[in-house]
């Protein structure tokens, strides 16, 4: 069951889409391309030719079509290549998605709800189906559906533009901005709030797939730190499996004890809580936006303490699944001398059993499970819902490459298609050019890492080892 299903659902499978009605037959105008796309419909019919109903020569197609100016004649083959009974939906998602897409062009998005009903138990389309099914519901006033929808986007991509101010509007506007404890407040709306007796709640730091972080006042020992208080929709008494997993992963993460990753300093299960040290010099989202790329040296010291923790976690059994730039913090202002990262949220890592005991081979056994983290970070089998400690050494080769240059290494439209390249990670020799005797194997490093074929990629301990030598070179270079 997709973790939408569970989290929208109550545990109980959901319905399958409505079915559609029966798509118009097409009005022939005879093109090249409309003679490949009747052939195929009645290859189709007839049961043959079913895994290429999204090819991208079918696609191409379509777009033939479209571009040629008859955008209602290519919308109509769409539907009729969809309405074939008996084809897998996992072959006709991407002339679904595509079909979405033209559908919200025309500004008809009404037509497109069941395909997106159908879309969002994809983790290849769920994120842009949620989104555009929460401003479907937006524009027609119905402010609760909006609002849950929007909020499984949040859960995929807390940065996703303009959903978190739409969110915090739509709390508002339906009763559910009141500030208290173990609820998700709207940022600005914190001061003065307490969790539990001992924390006074002062602002929104940021917020992600289990809960809301907020910096606090700890009025017993006076000092500054961060307040995790889990999502209200995932503590009810009917997702008390969230409710475990939200403190067992605290555990694990106290259980880690490295200096870069954030120290859980308390929890208590009956307010939905965890205290954490604060990190007062933001994230390394924040230091990228407002202070641009880091510089190479910079940038390999990070990167070797990112693989620093997650190499701690892998000899655990942990799997992060959502290494990002939010997700990376600092003790003190990034620019002071020996301040270090730290990563922090395991909310949707992958953990070991309940006895706490990792694999004999964590490097080398990945595990499936739902398609879970942010979509930009993560590796191409991550999307396919297989998971091992290459995912998250694929995403320090994405944070890397942000860290050089103050973005990730693709365009929307190319991280939507899910195409993965080694050559993705290429740096432009400017990059480089204050290190050329280093600059060929830090590019060799970054390539290995980003491989699109986990099998290729070093372990966490290899990328270590790497990182660290790079480092002293760089110094001794410098």
């Amino acid at each position: 069951m997709g973790i939408w299903n569970k989290l929208f659902g109550g545990g109980k499978k959901a319905p399958p889409p409505p079915a559609l009605p029966a798509a118009p037959e097409p009005k022939h105008l005879g093109s090249e391309d409309e003679a490949f796309l009747a052939v195929l419909v009645d290859d189709l019919a007839a049961g043959r030719r079913r895994d290429e109903v999204s090819s991208p020569d079918v696609l191409k197609r379509i777009d033939g079509v479209w571009g040629s100016g008859h955008e209602r004649l290519a919308i109509e083959w769409m539907e009729k290549l969809l309405s074939v009974p008996e084809v897998p939906a996992t072959a006709t998602a991407p002339l679904r998605a595509q079909l979405v897409e033209r559908y919200e062009q025309r500004g008809e998005l009404d037509s497109a709800i069941a395909h997106l009903e159908g879309l969002i138990t994809d983790p290849r389309y769920s994120l842009r189906a949620h989104y555009l099914l929460a401003e479907h519901a937006r524009r027609r006033g119905d402010a609760e559906r909006a609002l849950r929808h929007y909020e499984a986007v949040l859960g995929r991509d807390v940065d996703y533009p303009n959903v978190r101010v739409r969110v915090e509007r739509l709390r508002q506007q339906v009763g559910r901005a009141a500030p208290v404890a173990g609820e998700t407040i709207a940022a600005g709306d914190v001061a003065g709030i307490t969790a539990g007796a001992r924390y006074r709640l002062v602002r929104e730091l940021g917020r992600g797939a289990t809960g809301v972080v907020y910096l606090a006042r700890d009025m017993e020992l006076e000092r500054d730190v961060a307040v995790k208080l889990l999502h209200p929709h995932l503590a009810s008494t009917e997702r008390a499996d969230q409710l475990a997993r939200f403190f067992h992963e605290a555990r694990v993460m106290a259980s880690l004890r490295h200096p870069n990753v954030v120290a859980v300093l308390d929890l208590d299960e009956a307010s939905r809580r965890i205290v954490m040290e604060l990190a007062a010099g933001g994230t390394l989202k924040d230091v990228l936006r407002e202070r641009g790329p880091r510089p190479l040296r910079r940038a390999i010291e990070r990167h070797g303490q990112v693989l620093s923790a997650l190499a701690a976690a892998h000899k655990r059994g942990i799997v992060h699944c959502d290494l990002k730039p939010a997700n990376l913090m600092f003790r003190r202002d990034v620019d002071l001398p020996g301040v270090e990262v730290m990563l922090g949220d395991f909310g949707v890592a992958h953990l070991p059993d309940e006895a706490g005991r990792a694999s004999a081979s964590p490097d080398q056994r990945p595990k499936a499970i739902e398609a879970i983290g942010t979509i930009a970070y993560m590796s191409p089998e991550q999307r396919r819902g297989e998971v091992s400690p290459a995912a998250d050494v694929y995403a320090s080769a994405v944070v890397l490459f942000e860290n050089l240059m103050a973005r990730t290494p693709w365009s929307r439209e190319v991280l939507m298609s899910g195409a993965r390249k080694a050559e993705d990670f290429l740096l432009p020799p400017e990059i480089l050019a204050s290190a050329p005797s280093v600059a060929d194997d830090i590019q060799a490093h970054l390539l290995r890492i980003g491989d699109p074929d986990p099998s290729r990629r070093p372990t966490t301990a290899q990328a270590l080892a790497v990182s660290q030598r790079l480092r002293e070179r760089l110094i001794a270079s410098s």
